[in-house]
Parts: C-alpha cells; structure tokens; sequence
C-alpha cells in the first residue's frame, strides 16, 4: 500500500489527526412520547410529535493502513452501496497488484491529509537521518512525492524514485506548485542503479514489503549501495505483532467522489496482509483491488538490514514515540539504520 499502502504505509497510502481506534457511533434518540405522557389516559394525554433519529455519525477519514473500524453490529446501517458487498475473489491477474492499484483511481481513494501532519513526518525524517541542510536524500516509493516536496522546501537535493507514473505526474505538478525542484525517476525500488551518491535515504509508510524476500531483500541491498559509507535509511511499516491481533477487520471511508470498503486479513503462513478493496464511484462505476503485503517482526527486518549491510542504531513505535518501541502495542516499526562501511 505505497501510500496507504498504509498505506500505505499507505497508505498509504490521507492522513488527519485521528485515532486508530474511533469508531461509528449512533447516538441516542428517543423513539417514543416521555414515559409519563405515554402512562396518562388517552383523552388527557396530548399528542407529540415524535422527533426524526438523527443521523449516523461517521468519525473523520482516518489515516492511510490506519482505517476506521466499523463495528459488525453497526455496518447494516452505514450508507455503503449495495455493490460493497462481500464477493468472490478475483480471478488470477496477469500483472503483480503493485503495477495495477496505483493509478489515478488510486488517488482519488486517499483521505485527507493535513499540511501539519506532512510537516510533522518531514521533521522525523529530517531529525532522524541527521543530514545537513543541501544533502541529497532518496525517497524509495515516493508516491505522489509529500515527503520529497516537503523536504525540497526545507533545502534537500531529493530524488524521489516510483513505479507508477499517475503518482509522480501528481508529484511534479506539487512540487511545480511549490516552486521546488525534485528529481522524480520512474523505475522498479528493486532495480535501484545508484552508487554511494547519497547522504540518506528513507522509505515510508509500508511502501516496503511488496515482493517476496529475495526480491524484498535486494530491495534493501540496492538501498545500501545507493548511500555513502556512514548514510542513515530511515525504514517505516507496520507493526506485525500489532496487525495480527486486530484482523480480520472490515473497514470502510469516503475518498474523492468514492466510497470504499476494505476487508483486511492475515496470512499465516506466509505473513502477509492481505486487503480486498471494493470502490464504487459517484458516477456509479466499480472497482476491485487486491493488494499483498509482507508484514515483518521487529527482528525479522532487523536481521534483513543486517544482510542488506545496515547496522540498526535507533526504533520507533510511532512518530510521537521517539526512539521508543512498545512490542505489540506500537502500530509502526520506524527503523533507523545505518550502512557500515566496508570491511577492510
């Protein structure tokens, strides 16, 4: 989920200032005349009129792999077309799901996202890589470009590097917009031909894990020989331990002129997250989306680093938690690592 693919992630893949945990809520109403008007006898009792419920009260749009839960009981009266209902499973694509979901569809699907939690993330990277002001920074799956744009604007050389051109045509009209100026390349994370050219690099919001682990693993080998000796890379995913013990889960949100549903799930035996999005547009037309994802323990990516040639140095379980990483109660893994320098 680049962006959401938390999200992510997405994302992955918008991202208000929500809670993981709000829920729909129903709030009370009377359904009835008050008890003592209802006990009088009918000649003596006025007539009331009986006031409308009122409406569903729907939290805001939550963050990107950070959705809303809606609670079984409740999802019967939420306003989602028929056309969200559970369905068989697609038939085998012919493309990978991560060269399908990221189009221009994709972006219209995406919540909000505040300029102060864009500013907020932007610092953690900033903060954490520890690079000086003019320092080239990569951006591996840099989606619609927020975190490169934003870092341009705090005076980094930033190449932002994705698959998917309908994300980096967004990305570039922002960073036009803004008057900034970032390297935006199309090409695959795990083809990466860079060598020693940057200062740090960082990969956000589970926009890592799409492959399986070789590839996952050249993925981050690529990362390392991208950085000079000593570079930091700044990792961010979801928490595995956090994940399992909150799905299944079906989620739901409004994007732009849509409405999707998402049903979430894990895998076993292959320790992937699994997520089956339905989207119906205003204009009545449907789409179905498959996206998988390898979810890692904290030592699990710790030990890929390791053979990727990185030293881990510092790990977060959230943006707010610096340096401090609380098991299966942190949503995120934000991994700090460093490249060591060759042996000699």
């Amino acid at each position: 989920m680049a962006e959401a693919a938390r999200a992510g992630e997405a994302g992955g893949h918008g991202e208000g200032d929500v809670s993981a945990d709000d829920d729909v809520e129903l709030v009370d109403a009377p359904i009835g005349p008050p008890a003592a008007a209802a006990a009088a006898p009918p000649a003596a009792a006025p007539r009331k009129s009986v006031p409308p419920p009122p409406p569903v009260v729907a939290s805001p749009p939550p963050l990107p792999g950070t959705k809303t839960r809606v609670p079984a009981e409740l999802l019967s009266a939420l306003p989602v077309p028929e056309a969200l209902s559970p369905r068989p499973r697609r038939p085998k694509r012919s493309k990978p799901w991560y060269e399908e979901v990221f189009d221009e569809d994709y972006l219209r699907t995406l919540p909000f996202i505040s300029n102060e939690q864009n500013a907020r993330e932007a610092r953690f990277i900033e903060s954490s890589l520890e690079a000086p002001v003019g320092a080239e920074l990569l951006d591996v799956g840099c989606g619609y470009g927020r975190h490169a744009v934003e870092l341009s604007v705090r005076g980094y050389k930033v190449t932002g590097l994705d698959l998917s051109l309908p994300l980096l045509i967004r990305a570039a009209d922002e960073s036009q917009r803004r008057a900034v100026s970032v390297n935006f390349v199309h090409a695959d994370m795990r083809e990466l031909a860079f060598d020693r050219q940057f200062d740090g690099a960082y990969c956000m919001l589970t926009s890592f894990g799409y492959f399986d682990e070789d590839a996952n693993l050249k993925v981050a080998e690529g990362i390392g020989r991208a950085l000079k000796p000593g570079a930091r890379f700044l990792l961010d995913v979801v928490n595995r331990d956090y994940v399992v013990a909150d799905l299944p889960t079906r989620v739901w949100w409004e994007g732009s002129a849509c409405v999707v549903l998402e049903e979430v799930d894990f895998n076993f035996h292959t320790s992937r997250i699994t997520s089956r999005r339905s989207v119906v547009f205003d204009d009545g037309r449907q789409l179905e989306q498959e996206i998988s994802i390898r979810a890692y323990g904290l030592h699990e990516l710790g030990r890929l680093l390791r053979q990727a040639g990185f030293r881990v140095i510092d790990i977060s379980g959230s943006y707010a938690t610096r340096g401090q990483f609380f098991g299966g109660a942190s949503r995120n893994l934000l991994i700090l690592a460093e490249k060591r320098a060759p042996d000699h």
